[in-house]
């Protein structure tokens, strides 16, 4: 698949792991933007040492984790990040791992451009390419935009997380 135009796009594993900080914090910084109610947020250092360290764990337990990172004319554009995931349900059977987006991050001036649509084609064509199940992500509830992005996408809720909105003592 062909990237937008003026796009280029790098996929890698260790050696792009470092890149994608400013797009996880403006991300993170989103994240808290739409939903403060879920609480306080790490500050840039100590937010980007747990998602790095997320991101190096799971290229060392899988050599099939990688990253996919969107550049225009140099400039860091756009990120995912994708992880096979075993089939643990023990409800549902299945023999082969889902290909897990952990991360999908789209600078604010690039969004509606296409470039996050790519990224999910180009890890729609890794799906097909080694034999997953399908392909999955989690988003914020809160994140409207981005779940009429996904569902646009093709995507559609298969598990939803409840959380108990009553304070506690």
């Amino acid at each position: 698949m062909s990237a937008p135009l003026g796009i280029e796009v790098a996929r890698g594993r260790d050696e792009l792991l470092d890149a994608p900080r400013p797009l996880w914090l403006g991300l993170r910084d989103h994240h808290h933007a739409i939903a403060p109610e879920l609480g306080a947020i790490h500050d840039d250092d100590e937010s980007w040492m747990r998602r790095r360290a997320q991101y190096a764990q799971w290229l060392a337990d899988d050599e099939r984790a990688f990253f996919l990172l969107a550049r225009r004319a140099g400039a860091l554009i756009a990120y995912a990040f994708a992880r096979p995931v075993p089939p643990t349900s023990p409800t549902w059977s299945g023999e082969h791992d889902l290909l897990e987006i952990e991360t999908l991050s789209v600078a604010p001036e690039t969004r509606g451009t296409g470039i996050g649509a790519h990224l999910i084609a180009l890890a729609r064509e890794e799906v097909e390419r080694q034999g997953y199940a399908g392909l999955s992500l989690v988003a914020v509830a809160a994140n409207r935009d981005a779940l009429r992005f996904y569902e646009r996408e093709g995507f559609a809720p298969a598990f939803i997380v409840l959380r108990d909105t009553r304070r506690r003592p």
